[in-house]
């Protein structure tokens, strides 16, 4: 009888340890609410950053995704709605054309680019922009009328950029629900 309740003892001691992981993995995700339009939820940012609120009102956020270890790159993310994109769902939707004035508007500040798509677990494109010599990249992308962009440039004693930098950002981006209110 002592085995049995001993046995079942352990049993709730280790469902109740499973429950509190549990609830710990929910108590991480970060929402970040945009326009009361939709939510952004991220399960946890990469290892060793943390986010910056800057400015958030009903039309933008801007915030900042910082490392405290100086060799590694430093996050802007901003998020604004465009009238422009008013009955844009994603950037899946938008035209060729547009998605080349898009493209174009990023010449506006560096004469040579790369420009890739990507996409996320959803379904939702990214573009992903890239200066040669890795001073910068970019990850753009819009959904509900919103022009969603990170920007990614070196860290303080990094110098530049590497490819598996620009792919943790593109991972952590797509990892990202963009989520309506309802």
């Amino acid at each position: 009888m002592k085995r049995i309740i001993a046995l079942v003892l352990s049993l709730v001691m280790l469902f109740a340890c499973a429950a509190a992981v549990a609830e710990a993995e929910k108590e991480s995700m970060g929402i970040l609410k945009v326009n009361k339009a939709f939510d952004i939820k991220y399960s946890a940012l990469p290892d060793d950053y943390s986010l910056f609120i800057s400015q958030q009102n009903d039309m933008a956020i801007i915030a900042s995704i910082l490392s405290t270890q100086k060799t590694l790159p430093r996050m802007r993310l901003d998020i604004a709605f465009n009238d422009e994109w008013a009955d844009t769902e994603k950037l899946n939707d938008v035209s060729e054309e547009d998605l080349q004035a898009i493209k174009d508007s990023f010449y506006e500040e560096y004469s040579e680019l790369t420009f890739d798509m990507k996409e996320t677990a959803a379904g939702t494109q990214l573009l992903v922009v890239t200066v040669p010599g890795g001073q910068d990249a970019y990850v753009y992308t819009i959904y509900k009328a919103h022009e969603i962009e990170m920007h990614l440039y070196p860290g303080e004693e990094q110098g530049t950029l590497s490819d598996a930098d620009i792919e943790r950002v593109v991972a952590f981006l797509s990892d990202m629900d963009f989520v309506p209110v309802e």
